[in-house]
């Protein structure tokens, strides 16, 4: 099976949905290092078939903001550094339109999609969305976990829809021919954006709260609901989304309820590989309730505080399956769908195709 994954990958392209790339190699940069993406990543990509990654280049984390606490200003950092490498690598191409996302495919050149993990960077202002857009964002997630200008993330009690705010920006994204990212986003918000948006909507890491209770998985009515957008769901291999034990088995359990629920066409897969950065993350994570940290083990089903063997100071939540704990391990995956009885085409589609469809819809043209 793992041959056969293989093969698939190097015939058919591959998208990562969700990849925290660009905080890492923003830290390497300032240390030294002058191209991590091409040294580094862009061979890890490659071993694992990978031929879009969308990439995230700041948000709401509070590890997203420079010291200043101005998220823009380190958005627009992580956006430059992308761009720098870009410029130094021929074989990076980032993806502004359906024509960049063809010629990177035909060059055979890693395609970035550059993203935002939460609308803080906006601060509010729609011309700093326009802003962003013309250094060549492409998708937006609307929140992480806590509230922001936009809306409500997973992680706020009794929350609301959509600030006007977020209604225009919503609107916005998909004027500029951006995607509309609805994981984190509490289910009011994602409900007003199901109404508001004319295009397909993403769910780029998050699995079935069907198979696995959890604030940050959707619920069938909400995969319907992104799939009748014409929308994909980003399985994820983040432990605590998956369940106990947080293993290749149990995730594809999630890809087997969703694809009967909505159909093999409407699956995709963001992993939410965050290596190189857990360190930081862990930081904002620890106190936050839909993690590990203020009473949050108990609501997420999470085991905080403990470790395994030669894995330091992470709590069991955040360790990656066994054989998917790195981007280089993805063909895992596919040959676990091959071995659940999805056909190859059904396969393809979900570690690939499926997000390029959506992709190719949102995108401008040129």
């Amino acid at each position: 099976m793992l041959d056969r994954a293989r093969a698939l990958h190097a015939s058919r392209p591959v998208v990562e949905l969700h990849a925290d790339v660009p905080l890492g190699t923003w830290r390497r940069r300032r240390a030294g290092e002058a191209t991590p993406l091409a040294d580094d990543w862009l061979g890890r990509w490659r071993a694992g078939g990978v031929d879009v990654s969308v990439i995230t280049v700041g948000g709401d984390m509070p590890v997203s903001c420079d010291a200043l606490g101005r998220p823009d200003l380190r958005a627009q950092e992580m956006i430059a550094d992308v761009l720098a490498e870009e410029a130094a690598c021929a074989a990076l191409r980032v993806v502004r339109s359906v024509a960049d996302l063809d010629a990177a495919l035909t060059a055979r050149q890693l395609g970035l999609v550059l993203h935002l993990e939460g609308c803080a960077p906006l601060r509010g202002r729609l011309d700093l969305l326009h802003e962003l857009q013309a250094l060549g964002v492409r998708s937006v997630g609307l929140t992480w976990n806590p509230r922001n200008q936009v809306a409500d993330g997973v992680g706020v009690n009794d929350p609301h829809g959509l600030t006007p705010f977020g209604r225009d920006v919503v609107r916005e994204l998909g004027r500029l021919g951006l995607a509309v990212d609805v994981s984190h986003l509490a289910a009011p918000g994602f409900w007003d954006v199901i109404e508001l948006a004319e295009g397909p909507v993403v769910a780029s890491h998050s699995n079935a709260d069907a198979v696995h209770a959890h604030v940050r998985n959707i619920t069938d009515d909400q995969a319907r609901a992104i799939a009748a957008t014409g929308g994909v769901v980003g399985l994820c291999f983040f432990p605590l989304f998956i369940g106990s034990p947080a293993t290749l088995d149990r995730l594809l359990d999630h890809a087997e309820h969703l694809a009967e629920l909505i159909g093999p066409r409407h699956l995709a897969v963001g992993p939410d590989y965050a290596e190189g950065v857990i360190d930081a993350f862990m930081a904002d994570m620890s106190g936050d309730p839909v993690y590990g940290g203020g009473g949050g083990a108990a609501r997420a089903g999470g085991v905080a505080g403990t470790t395994r063997a030669g894995v330091t100071a992470l709590p069991d939540w955040a360790i990656y399956p066994e054989g998917l704990r790195r981007v280089e391990t993805l063909p895992l995956f596919s040959a676990g769908l091959l071995g659940r009885g999805f056909t190859e085409d059904e396969a393809a589609a979900i570690i690939g195709g499926n997000a390029m469809r959506v992709l190719r819809r949102v995108l401008p043209a040129d």
